[in-house]
């Protein structure tokens, strides 16, 4: 039994996957906690902040974030046995912070022996290409077991009997 389970969630069709994973293989005395983290949305590609009004695309992923971790806790309202944690990491400006070590870094703190990704997110194009894809560096760097939740067709639900 797993009694510390962290998920990381983006919004993204897998990362509700797994935190829906999280919760249905979550037991009584179990905690899940999902994260989720905003960081520069250029951060890598070499872009001065000059060339774009950083305040306003950091807001906007600010919301966004705040959103999905709300969908999560509506999420698991329905669920007597388990009651969500959620946290919102905030990298600002740091461009040299990685989402895959801030995963990894949040288990730590949480002294989770589970963690839970999607194995796509939403990033994606050249920088996932060239960097590789945050739950492989996860699953590189990870000291702890750590589940890879993959697309499916059909949609989970959560209920009670899950």
């Amino acid at each position: 039994m797993y009694k510390n389970i962290l998920v990381a969630i983006d919004g993204s069709s897998t990362s509700n996957l797994a935190l829906h994973e999280a919760l249905r293989i979550a037991k009584d005395g179990s905690r899940v906690k999902a994260i989720t983290i905003v960081e520069n949305p250029l951060a890598g590609y070499g872009t001065p902040l000059i060339s774009y009004n950083y305040e306003n695309i950091h807001e906007v992923c600010l919301n966004e974030s705040k959103h999905v971790l709300k969908t999560a806790e509506i999420d698991a309202k329905n669920l007597d046995h388990i009651q969500l944690e959620t946290q919102l990491i905030d990298l600002g400006l740091q461009s040299e912070q990685d989402i895959a070590t801030e995963i990894l870094h949040a288990a730590k703190e949480y002294q989770a022996d589970l963690i839970l990704i999607g194995r796509h997110g939403k990033k994606n194009g050249v920088k996932r290409f060239f960097m590789g894809s945050v739950a492989e560096r996860v699953i590189r760097q990870s000291l702890t077991p750590v589940m890879i939740i993959s697309s499916l067709s059909k949609t989970t639900h959560l209920d009670k009997g899950a």
